[in-house]
């Protein structure tokens, strides 16, 4: 597996992306906030969407089409509303676009999906997206920085990547881009997601891939806990490199590019979490069973406690200890160890030495930190991604509307 300079959804073969600017929010905004994603060729789609109870226009549109169907030609994207909260208003809007749009690409008729981001509550600028349609298809191209841009949001940074896979029959690419800062929880969360590849697969083992590698990648990151009402992850596949993946060593394969790529562009967006200055990964091991590890791991990724104790630098083990117990998971805390890092701090439930602290400090004080708690209990383990709360998160999320 080779990692492509600058890769991202537009390398595998027949993809073409676009991003322009047209102002969604009406604030005079700069920023590319109109996507399109395009295959020369249908695609087999697999996706996962949000399980919060209130969902986006787009996404009821999306798993309606999802049910009837899998082959599309690509999806639209928008940033800076979420056409969220719109009612049947929003879901007619966002059919007016993908219509307009299959239309002026002389596609079939709801052979486009779509996904949108931002403001919820408030009804997307119909006109204005539907008139510039055309110039995001006149600005389709294999390059697609464009593309990334258009669909961030509180992002400070594009987050894309795409990787080549050799075979005995030939090489294949997975691409992906990602945005996602804030609002992001387990199941995934104000987080999209566009994964394309050029392999032959088939459906069902399509389906069982992508629910792995989100299961490993961005079901397995937190940035504060909130779950949105329009994450998705999507999965393009078009077959243009001839390469069949269903099965065997070459399914193998996929799978583990598929899997990098995802967890690739989870990590990228917990370091890009709304005001984060630390990337903390933490692993909880021998657990009674994967539910106690996940569930234990995920209290202290958004424990408020902690992830200031993480901002502060602060090893506060005792916090960890109560947010253990508070995780309600089966465990002895006369059998627990803590870990920063290598660095050996809690044995058997209680401080090795007070001593450790200026080394624990120092650890805490990098960029980037493990803390890996053993419970004893079992032989489960579970390893989930969060970042610390700083003052920039507040003031980032008070300020969100305006």
């Amino acid at each position: 597996m080779i990692l492509i300079k600058d890769g991202g959804v537009a390398t595998p073969l027949g993809f073409q992306a676009a991003g322009i600017n047209i102002d969604i929010k009406g604030t005079g905004s700069t920023k590319k906030d109109y996507g399109l994603l395009i295959s020369d060729v249908p695609c087999q789609v697999s996706a996962t969407f949000t399980k919060n109870r209130v969902k986006a226009a787009p996404v009821i549109y999306d798993m309606k089409l999802l049910d009837e169907q899998s082959d599309f030609f690509g999806i639209i994207v928008n940033s800076g509303n979420a056409n969220a909260c719109t009612g049947q208003i929003g879901l007619e809007d966002t059919e007016k676009i993908c219509k307009e749009a299959e239309n002026i690409l002389e596609l079939p008729d709801k052979s486009l999906l779509m996904a949108s981001t931002g403001v919820i509550g408030v009804r997307l600028p119909i006109d204005k997206m539907l008139q510039h349609i055309n110039e995001l298809v006149e600005n389709l191209d294999d390059e697609d920085s464009n593309f990334s841009e258009s669909i961030l949001t509180t992002d400070t940074r594009p987050k894309k990547l795409a990787v080549l896979v050799e075979t005995d029959n030939g090489s294949f690419v997975v691409g992906g881009v990602a945005k996602g800062a804030g609002m992001i929880a387990p199941d995934m969360a104000t987080m999209l997601a566009f994964i394309t590849t050029d392999v032959i697969i088939d459906k069902n083992a399509q389906d069982e891939a992508l629910l792995l590698a989100v299961e490993n990648s961005f079901n397995s990151i937190t940035v504060d806990g909130d779950m949105s009402t329009n994450d998705s992850v999507f999965l393009f596949s078009n077959g243009m490199s001839g390469i069949n993946v269903s099965h065997g060593n070459n399914y193998e394969l996929f799978k583990e590019a598929l899997n990098f790529v995802c967890s690739e562009l989870a990590k990228m967006i917990v370091k890009d979490g709304e005001g984060a200055t630390k990337f903390v990964t933490i692993t909880v091991k021998n657990a009674k069973s994967y539910d106690d590890a996940k569930k234990c791991a995920f209290k202290i990724a958004n424990s408020p406690l902690c992830k200031t104790m993480f901002f502060g630098s602060d090893p506060n083990w005792g916090r960890l200890m109560a947010t253990i117990g508070a995780s309600m998971i089966e465990f002895n805390e006369d059998d627990v160890d803590i870990y920063f890092d290598n660095l050996k701090y809690v044995a058997n439930g209680t401080l090795i030495d007070p001593d450790l602290e200026d080394k624990a400090y120092e650890i805490m004080k990098k960029s980037e930190f493990a803390i890996t708690i053993d419970l004893k209990a079992g032989n489960f383990s579970k390893t989930v991604y969060t970042c610390d709360f700083s003052y920039d998160y507040v003031k980032i999320n008070a300020d969100y509307r305006t």
